[in-house]
């Protein structure tokens, strides 16, 4: 059957919550993430300047941390899209609904054109047999 409007709407605002729930998760996570970078590479950069593999560790280190931001900055990229394309959908249905109402109105003004016209018609026949009589 046809979607009710305030079921959407419960269900919209249901899944915003839960999208705020994950997205202070994420932002928990990358924090947490972000202070053990911080940690390791004050560790291994004490140690890479008199050891070549902690040299190695340190450049390692690095490549991952920057990788990672990369990756964040992905997920980030791909809520952000997800979240356009919601908004993108909402606006499609709110176009679809209001073009059907204005449709449905339209609908009923020629319909009572119509009912008008055919009242004329039989008034006009009504006249036309009385006067015949």
């Amino acid at each position: 059957g046809p979607l009710e409007p305030g079921k959407v709407s419960s269900g919209i605002n249901a899944e915003y919550g839960e999208t705020k729930v994950v997205q202070k998760e994420i932002n928990a996570l990358n924090g947490k993430i972000e202070r053990s970078f911080i940690v390791t590479d004050e560790m291994i950069f004490k140690d890479a300047k008199f050891n070549d593999q902690c040299r190695k560790a340190y450049k390692l280190m690095a490549n991952l941390q920057s990788e990672f931001n990369a990756l964040v900055q992905g997920l980030d990229d791909i809520g952000t899209i997800n979240r356009e394309l919601r908004d993108v959908e909402d606006l499609l249905s709110r176009e679809k609904e209001k073009n059907i109402v204005q449709q449905t109105q339209k609908l009923s003004k020629d319909l009572e054109a119509l009912v008008r016209d055919n009242d004329k018609m039989i008034d006009a026949i009504k006249k036309a047999k009385a006067s015949k009589r």
